[in-house]
């Protein structure tokens, strides 16, 4: 009787021990911390996310806006939370990989976050000034006759920064940048004649360019966007480095366990698929990132790390 009872309490033991690590989770609040302002894009696109997952999960999940530092201090708050699954990240698939230049966070992005989804799929657009009165960077460079263009970004060091720098080299124009702390103020500024052009989203390229107030010149990535499909890609003009694509997707801890992950992974899949979340997405004219697994994030985070490293390489340090 000894014997059997030290046996069934050996099974108990071993039973609780191998229970899965998330048997309680969530039992509280979920945060996802977007590393830009509040009313952008990637912040729309969080809240369209946060609002389906909660019900999927049954607890409320919390936008929390900590911008600065090209994305890297929202993205050091979610490394630094405790490793719980409480405290997530929503972010562009670009901010990631990004880590020379004068962009130096306190994290590596390739060890210390793990993806959990992509949500949506979208190019940038190059948005000139409307009282430019240029359809074209090739007008553009014609018309400014002293060569020069002032530039905005979301953050020294970010794709919005190096890119239209490029742009500049291949024109043969000198630039001056201005950073910003997300697409809000850049547009403000856009509109308000300080800056000649910038790279927006392709829902608010489109609403400003429908109003009068910009002129959008181009793409950036390796395709036309199934919202412009007259506007042709930067690539496509033959500049060169303008085959980025981008996308927002959700990320964790790598040090969150792995069967927590798991559990976040299979209920955002769940969430991507509610049709409230897709005609809302849809309307703001995102491309839904469907079927996409953390394996293929995780692969496309190195490839864009090592492609973005490689260019910020050959550029050496630039204003």
């Amino acid at each position: 009787m000894f014997v059997k009872a030290k046996t069934i309490m050996a099974v108990m033991l071993t039973t609780s021990f191998a229970m899965p690590a998330f048997a309680a989770y969530p039992d509280k609040p979920v945060t996802i911390v977007v590393p830009y302002p509040a009313g952008g894009a990637a912040d729309n696109i969080a809240r369209v996310f946060a609002k389906s997952l909660s019900g999927k999960i049954a607890q409320p999940v919390v936008i929390e806006n900590k911008s600065g530092a090209s994305g890297t201090i929202g993205a050091g708050e979610v490394v630094r939370a405790k490793p719980d699954g409480y405290t997530l990240l929503f972010t562009v698939t670009t901010q990631l990989s990004n880590q020379g230049f004068n962009v130096k966070p306190n994290y590596d992005s390739l060890k210390d976050f793990e993806p959990i989804i992509g949500v949506t799929i979208a190019p940038l657009v190059l948005a000139v000034r409307q009282d430019l009165g240029v359809s074209s960077l090739k007008e553009l460079s014609e018309k400014q006759t002293d060569k020069h263009y002032a530039y905005g970004s979301y953050g020294a060091g970010t794709s919005t920064h190096i890119l239209p720098y490029l742009l500049g080299q291949q024109l043969g124009m000198d630039k001056t940048h201005i950073p910003y702390r997300g697409e809000s103020p850049l547009v403000t500024d856009l509109l308000g004649g300080r800056i000649d052009l910038g790279m927006l989203n392709i829902n608010n390229g489109i609403e400003l360019s429908q109003a009068g107030k910009v002129t959008l010149v181009g793409v950036v990535g390796n395709r036309r966007s199934m919202y412009l499909p007259d506007v042709p890609t930067l690539t496509e003009q033959g500049y060169k480095d303008m085959d980025w694509s981008y996308g927002t997707a959700v990320y964790t801890s790598s040090k969150v366990p792995a069967d927590i992950r798991q559990y976040l992974f299979e209920k955002s899949k769940e969430a991507m698929q509610d049709p409230e979340l897709r005609e809302t997405l849809s309307k703001q004219r995102n491309e839904i990132w469907d079927n996409t697994t953390p394996e293929q994030l995780k692969e496309r985070l190195v490839q864009d790390t090592t492609k973005w490293k490689a260019v910020l390489d050959e550029l050496g340090n630039i204003e």
